[in-house]
């Protein structure tokens, strides 16, 4: 099956899509919420994501779309992954910033969220299961480690932490450590 990205007119209904839930919150809440960026550039198993990066003045936040999901499940995708998005970032503007720790903050999918997902008349399932044949995904890149016994790859982030020395990796088979070849 081949499947192919949404197209112009898709993503603008996309945008129009997003825009009008923001006026939604904007009526329920009786509040101004900011037009985030739209992006087209998610890779993988997510559908959608919002991103906040930033502390103090510079917060930078945007809803990041995959267009490859949209383009194979076009219509679930913009009813069910638009809201979900969106309650994101409306809920860290009506609520702060959590960072998903208990007890220090909102959590991502706590009642606070689902409480915008139900006055939007959303489904607040957290996740979405779609069959990813066809989808491009992003691909973690690996470094080339050794044993006594075998070659293994570990991600960037494990890669990274043996360099910092803030980590060493056994093999599960002869027990030795890893060392990167």
């Amino acid at each position: 099956m081949n499947v192919h990205p949404i197209n112009d007119q898709q993503r603008q209904q996309v945008i129009e899509a997003t825009y009008l839930y923001l006026d939604k919150a904007e009526q329920l809440y009786g509040r101004k919420f900011e037009q985030v960026p739209v992006l087209f550039n998610l890779r993988g198993r997510a559908a959608g994501m919002y991103v906040v990066s930033g502390r103090g003045l510079s917060i930078h936040r945007k809803i990041r779309y995959n267009p490859w999901l949209f383009g194979k499940y076009f219509e679930d995708n913009l009813r069910d992954t638009v809201p979900h998005e969106v309650a994101h970032y409306v809920t860290e503007q009506l609520y702060g910033r959590g960072n998903g720790r208990s007890g220090s903050g909102v959590l991502p999918h706590g009642q606070e969220w689902r409480s915008v997902m139900a006055a939007f008349g959303a489904d607040d399932s957290v996740t979405c299961q779609f069959d990813l044949s066809g989808i491009p995904r992003r691909r973690q890149k690996t470094v080339d480690y050794r044993c006594h016994c075998r070659e293994h790859q570990l991600g960037v982030r494990r890669h990274n932490k043996v360099e910092r020395g803030l980590a060493s990796y056994l093999c599960r088979h002869c027990g030795e450590r890893l060392v990167k070849q």
